[in-house]
């Protein structure tokens, strides 16, 4: 059972001991992501996460890239709608060497004038990278599709006028601002003792200090709509889908399970009725995004521009067929025990463990044992399920992104 102890700065820090691994990942989380941004700094989270990995008064750029590999462990990290993590997974017996690494990195980085043109250099192909990938583009033409309005719509990366706009200084002044010991966790999972893992945070992030951090979020609107991208590719790439949950939201479970139900592997509707049945799509999936805030549910599959508009009528027939008639018994059995299944393997993970300790803690200040959410997830009842489709599944509610050489001619209000 993971523990949960406060340090007198107000740093959060969670335990998983795992004593039958040879390992330990640990995880620095920070509530720094593109929804806390200003408009006039999106993407600072993502292009200040680059940034950290780029030299300390202690370490230059490439030492950093040395300690773990020289210990044949792991850094890295990513950055999301809501959260920041640096994380390493190395062998137990250089816990403390990882966890002054990522204490070093977030508290003492130099944030270099000349690092910092040249990474804004990496961050330009990245944002370019992203646009050559069009499943990355409707992904992100569907959060603004659906949340126009607010910055949960808004891409991690920012675009590339922000991000070329972006000055080193704003950069600093957001850094100290965002990166607060009370919007900090420390996630720690492996072959540790949790009074280990207070005594070296004790040692190496004591001195972390700061405010309250970033202003708080309003609730986003969801809307529906259209919107397309003219690519000059072989396929059109299709997201569809619909205003979701809020990650603490009672419906949360359900959701869960109804999702993964039309379209969380090769035995679920989107993929058999779209591929199996039709052959439209090589792949076709559906996923849930939860937030502190709101949530989305997503469909997505990309094909030959003259079939596009079968398929998006097929994904839609999906989500319309499932809030009339809500999923058979066999459906909600297999899409519960995959759910378990998947939960469960993923505990033998520490980094899984982690990330999964550091995220709901971050977003919820809560802890959730595994135990406690099987047990949800084995609660979720048919009657749970028409609850959810008629709260959420609304007609004329559906966002719709495409993104390809031809748009489809539809109107997402009439799909479904």
């Amino acid at each position: 059972m993971a523990e949960k102890i406060i340090l007198d700065n107000g740093l959060r820090i969670v335990c998983e001991p795992m004593p039958h691994l040879h390992s330990v990942a640990t995880g620095l989380w920070v509530n720094s992501g593109s929804a806390a941004e200003p408009e006039q700094l999106a993407g600072v989270s993502h292009f200040l996460e680059h940034m950290l990995f780029k030299g300390t008064a202690k370490r230059g750029a490439a030492e950093i890239s040395r300690v773990m590999d020289g210990v044949g462990g792991v850094l890295n990290a990513f950055t999301g709608k809501e959260q920041t993590c640096f994380y390493t997974r190395c062998l137990d017996e250089h816990f403390e060497l990882g966890l002054e690494l990522l204490a070093d990195m977030c508290l003492n980085s130099l944030l270099d004038g000349e690092q910092f043109d040249r990474e804004k250099q990496v961050i330009v192909e990245e944002i370019n990278m992203y646009e050559d990938s069009p499943d990355e583009v409707a992904g992100d033409l569907f959060a603004r599709t659906l949340w126009p309005e607010h910055s949960y719509g808004r891409s991690v990366a920012g675009s590339l006028s922000s991000v070329g706009a972006l000055g080193r200084d704003a950069m600093y002044d957001y850094w100290r601002m965002a990166y607060t010991p009370a919007q900090a966790v420390l996630a720690v999972a492996g072959n540790i003792e949790p009074r280990q893992v207070v005594e070296q945070a004790r040692r190496y992030l004591g001195g972390f200090s700061g405010g309250a951090g970033a202003a708080s979020l309003n609730a986003p609107r969801q809307q529906g709509g259209q919107a397309y991208i003219y690519k000059d590719i072989e396929q059109t790439h299709i997201c569809l889908g619909l205003g979701g949950v809020a990650v603490d939201d009672a419906d949360y479970f359900p959701l869960y399970v109804l999702v993964n139900a039309l379209g969380g592997g090769a035995s679920a509707r989107l993929f058999q009725e779209v591929r199996e049945k039709r052959g439209l799509a090589y792949s076709a999936y559906c996923f849930l995004d939860s937030y502190k805030l709101s949530g989305a549910v997503c469909a997505y599959a990309a094909t030959q521009p003259q079939q596009a508009e079968e398929l998006a009528r097929v994904m839609a027939g999906q989500f319309a067929d499932v809030a009339e008639h809500g999923l058979s018994g066999e459906e909600l059995e297999r899409s519960k025990n995959q759910l378990k299944g998947s939960l469960l393997l993923g505990a033998e993970n520490p980094v899984t463990v982690m990330g999964k300790l550091g995220r709901f803690l971050c977003s919820l200040d809560e802890l959730y044992s595994l135990e406690h959410t099987v047990a949800q997830l084995a609660a979720v009842s048919s009657d749970d399920i028409r609850r959810v489709t008629a709260r959420l599944f609304v007609p004329g509610q559906l966002a719709l992104a495409q993104v390809g050489p031809r748009e489809a001619e539809l109107d997402a209000k009439e799909l479904f």
